[in-house]
């Protein structure tokens, strides 16, 4: 690859599994900036089943944009970048196209090392599609007592004690996992359990054909390494990490996870359709989105000092990662999106549960067609607002269960960050707002932004190319400020004063607000606007960093301005559901969707 100080005018590229985009990235001036954004739709799925189609589809928009010429004439990439300002220095990639990978965990506990094991899976491109704990129930795996069909004479069911090996082997065989997770034992501990769960391993890898078998991961006691290795090793694709749990009160999750995040990309990166076209163009190895998005929250955590929290949501993955200096914590749910995986959020969810966020009257039946429909055709868009609303209500829900799952360990954060398709291109901004105060529920003062552009994971692509760059886009380009936001908690009834808010903008005049518990306030501040802020709680409200009941802080406007959230938490709806929509529309029309 060529001196990143010679990089000058670098593309990138997010691939996923409904829209291809890509960014073109030049310096201007002293800096480097985003300057232009090209989308089409992804063509990795028949008939097409060739990325690339896609990628220079997006690539001509930008062409036709900026007038300059980033294909030759065989439409490959012209690259390094002609004194003519014709091509481009540098390509990067990511993506989240390919399907995640099927994974089963095998363990001794279900409480220690198979949930460890589960978080780490959550953390990447994985579903987990079994989990089998040796000692679960207090027994060896689990012992099932099964009625037979029919009554005795007596009217006593017949119970029949199954062979537990029996049933976990028929278990695992049957999610037809593609990984094979083995965790169990601290390090120096007992291993004769983990040898009983190897054969049991062994014995159901080696009844798939050789090309088929899963690959084994052994993230367990490090002193059984040898066995394990001896007895899985023949049998099996065998790969070993760092124990999960080296000792009862540490866990490490990240070995566990990098490893899976590996098998991801050798089995379906590195299998993604025209992916051999692709990998000719990049000039540094092609990243998982998620892990692109990692980059840029920690960046920003660490640039700030800033307690972030970052939610990526997608077609089929939502993601949602929290970092404070040099922690982090990072919860991918590949089961649930907006598209591929939306029939899973109505599951997880509920058709009730969904439809009882929506402002209008809908049945359930005529929301359910629409979001099947939706699943269907992912990439159309929304053209009606009640079209708009049922895509903000699946949205926010995926966002909900993917921020629960990631235990918020961080404390408050102080910059919440958005991408996905619901917010790319979406200039309803008081309405996507919304969507993230009900989903998240977060309290104290914060800054909310959004990804307009939908490129803010790609743009963590480009510190392996180019840092300054990366650091340049991110700061200045990648996300919208949609406002301040103010977010007490109280015991108050509704219609009692919360909060007393004095607000003084640069060169304008001094804006003071009480602020009824309930209610949702909006204080015009316009982007890149300063003020001073000061917000006086009543007795018994907790704005988390407030100094003896009073907050000062210098803030910045935003899209919205300052958002004053003082529905309490949790957040309340009526139980009428012509009340609960009444209100529902209330708030929308309070932060001005």
């Amino acid at each position: 690859m060529p001196d990143s100080d010679t990089l000058e005018s670098l593309l990138v590229a997010d691939i996923g599994s409904v829209n291809t985009k890509v960014g073109l990235v030049d310096h201007v001036g002293s800096e480097y900036r985003f300057v232009g954004i090209g989308a089409a739709a992804t063509t990795a799925e028949s008939p097409t089943a060739d990325v690339m189609v896609g990628l220079r589809r997006a690539l001509a928009q930008i062409e036709t944009r900026t007038h300059r010429r980033f294909l030759t004439d065989e439409a490959q990439l012209l690259t390094p970048e002609r004194a003519s300002g014709q091509g481009v220095d540098a390509f990067a990639a990511i993506t989240s196209a390919p399907l995640p990978l099927r994974v089963a965990i095998v363990g001794l506990s279900r409480d220690v090392s198979v949930a460890s094991a589960a978080a780490a899976a959550h953390g990447t491109y994985a579903t987990v599609a079994a989990t089998l704990a040796l000692d679960e129930s207090g027994g060896r795996w689990l012992r099932t007592n099964v009625p037979q069909d029919g009554v005795t004479d007596d009217k006593k069911t017949v119970v029949k004690l199954q062979d537990p090996a029996v049933i976990a082997a028929e278990t695992l065989a049957g999610a037809h996992p593609e990984v094979i997770v083995l965790v169990g034992g601290i390090d120096g501990g007992a291993t004769t359990a983990l040898y009983e769960m190897a054969n049991l391993v062994a014995a159901i890898t080696a009844a798939h054909e050789e090309a088929a078998r899963p690959t084994v991961i052994f993230a367990g006691n490090r002193e059984a390494r040898a066995q394990i290795a001896a007895r899985l090793g023949p049998v099996a694709p065998l790969r070993v990490v760092d124990n999960i749990h080296p000792a009862l009160d540490r866990e490490n999750p990240v070995a566990l996870q990098r490893e899976l995040e590996s098998l991801y990309v050798e089995r379906k990166i590195a299998r993604l359709p025209g992916i051999g076209g692709l990998s000719a163009w990049t000039h540094v190895p092609i990243l998982p989105a998620a892990r692109a998005f990692e980059n840029v929250v920690r960046f920003l955590s660490q640039r700030y000092d800033f307690n972030v929290l970052g939610a990526d949501i997608g077609g089929t993955t939502t993601m949602v990662a929290t970092a404070h200096g040099n922690s982090f914590r990072r919860t991918v749910r590949a089961d649930l999106g907006l598209a591929y995986s939306l029939e899973n959020v109505l599951a997880c969810v509920g058709l009730e549960q969904l439809v009882a966020w929506l402002p209008m009257e809908l049945p359930v039946q005529d929301a359910q067609t629409h979001w099947l429909n939706r699943a269907l055709r992912p990439a159309a868009l929304a053209v009606t607002r009640e079209q708009a609303r049922l895509q903000q209500v699946v949205t926010r829900e995926a966002l909900r269960i993917a921020a629960q799952e990631s235990k918020l360990e961080f404390g408050n954060p102080d910059l919440f960050l958005l991408t996905g398709g619901g917010f790319a291109g979406n200039s309803d901004y008081g309405a996507l707002a919304l969507l993230a105060l009900d989903a998240l529920q977060p309290r104290g003062v914060f800054t909310l932004a959004i990804d307009a552009l939908g490129l803010a994971p790609a743009f963590g692509a480009l510190a392996a190319l180019n840092p300054e760059a990366a650091a340049h886009v991110i700061e200045r380009d990648a996300f919208l400020t949609l406002g301040t936001v103010i977010a007490p908690v109280s015991n108050n009834r509704e219609g009692q004063i919360d909060l007393r808010i004095q607000v003084q903008p640069v060169g304008s005049g001094v804006i003071n607000l009480e602020v009824e518990h309930g209610s949702l306030e909006l204080i015009p501040l316009a982007p890149g606007q300063k003020a001073s802020l000061q917000v006086r709680a009543a007795p018994g409200v907790d704005l988390g960093s407030a100094q003896r009941g009073v907050f000062k802080a210098e803030v910045e406007g935003g899209a919205i301005g300052l958002i004053v959230d003082a529905r309490g938490r949790p957040i309340a709806l009526p139980a009428s559901a012509e009340k609960r929509r009444e209100k529902i529309q209330k708030w929308l029309w309070d932060v001005g969707s």
